[in-house]
């Protein structure tokens, strides 16, 4: 669920109904941060990266938030993610950012999107029953970083303009500084 502080009750429930149902056929581990703990599998608030990393590492399915790292993160693992987008509607995240990074990824066939329970519950009994359908080869993956780099930025690039960290980022990454930036200006 990432280190958001907002809670993504939505996806405890959702990923709680699924094992329900297949506590005998999983092991199930849940990093759930400011969200409830769920009834099913481990919980653990939150994990050291290490720790995260190698869970991830063993996994044969990765459920996250559609925060970036996360994404980039499984994929090193040689993992399609199952990414569930946070919603401002439900207060899980401040705008819906995520939904728009999601959906381009998706397209791209980079992530497994589930932007609804049945979708997810979808994604875990296909992922369950055929494993590989989340799986590529990493070592082609780290061939081609850079394209996989420039095709992100590519993303990131059309989503729609926002105030703030990112565009004082994607500003300054151009070499210039632009309105947007939260440093202060310096004494002339």
């Amino acid at each position: 669920m990432g280190s958001d502080h907002h809670p993504f009750d939505r996806l405890i429930g959702w990923t709680d109904s699924w094992a329900a149902t297949h506590l005998n056929d999983i092991e199930l581990s849940v990093q759930h941060g400011t969200a409830r703990a769920p009834l099913h599998g481990e919980a653990m608030a939150y994990l050291p990266h290490p720790t995260l990393m190698r869970l991830m590492e063993s996994a044969d399915v990765v459920v996250t938030q559609g925060g970036p790292m996360g994404i980039v993160e499984t994929r090193r693992m040689g993992l399609k993610p199952i990414v569930v987008p946070r919603l401002k509607a439900f207060g899980e995240v401040v705008d819906d950012h995520q939904v728009d990074l999601c959906r381009r990824l998706a397209d791209r066939g980079d992530i497994w999107l589930a932007e609804d329970e049945r979708a997810l519950h979808a994604a875990l009994d296909a992922a369950i029953a055929d494993p590989s359908v989340l799986r590529f080869d990493p070592v082609d993956a780290e061939a081609g970083v850079e394209e996989s780099v420039a095709r992100f930025a590519a993303v990131v690039a059309n989503l729609p303009s926002r105030s703030g960290p990112l565009a004082w980022f994607t500003s300054r990454k151009r070499g210039s500084r632009s309105h947007d930036s939260h440093e202060r200006p310096s004494p002339q």
